[in-house]
């Protein structure tokens, strides 16, 4: 009995094809559905056709494994960037802004440091302070401070600022 390798010729390529493009799917399906299982499925069956696609040759296999990272590259594109941006995209997200957000950034809170102010509310370590007419959130490095001490402003973090007793 002699082996020998079938000719690119007599080779089929209808399972190679049908396991790739299956496998593209349930990694596309991956994006909408919160499971693992798909994409590694996909994967493996995708994975699976460029391994039988073999047989028809270095040259056929080499366009499988090319076919699989460019769809691979437009579904990922697709998914990620074009997705939120239409209205079933952004039902499937949680997308969160900070715009309009109570809590200042630390950099407008930078203009405190080094001034004095005085505690509105009891220090334990953090409470409220009043700087300059408005008030604050403060973190108190000396532990407790109670209500009306004198306090200075060492440094500012975002939406409070630090500080210790005024001595």
């Amino acid at each position: 009995m002699i082996l020998s390798a079938a000719s690119p010729e007599e080779v089929s390529l209808v399972l190679p094809i049908g396991l790739l493009v299956a496998g593209l799917v349930l990694i596309g399906a991956e994006f909408f559905l919160p499971t693992v299982v798909l994409g590694f499925l996909g994967a493996g069956i995708s994975f699976a056709g460029i391994y039988l696609s073999a047989a028809a040759g270095a040259t056929t296999c080499a366009v499988f494994c090319v076919v699989f990272l460019a769809v691979l590259t437009l579904e990922f594109f697709a998914f990620r960037r074009l997705l939120p941006q239409t209205a079933i995209g952004r039902s499937m997200i949680n997308v969160s802004s900070n715009e309009g957000a109570a809590v200042p950034a630390a950099a407008g809170y930078a203009v405190y440091v080094g001034k004095t102010g005085k505690a509105v509310t009891v220090l334990a370590p953090s409470g409220t302070v009043e700087i300059d007419g408005t008030l604050v959130e403060a973190f108190s490095l000396d532990g407790f401070v109670e209500r009306s001490a004198l306090v200075i402003v060492t440094e500012a973090g975002s939406g409070r600022v630090t500080v210790r007793r005024s001595r």
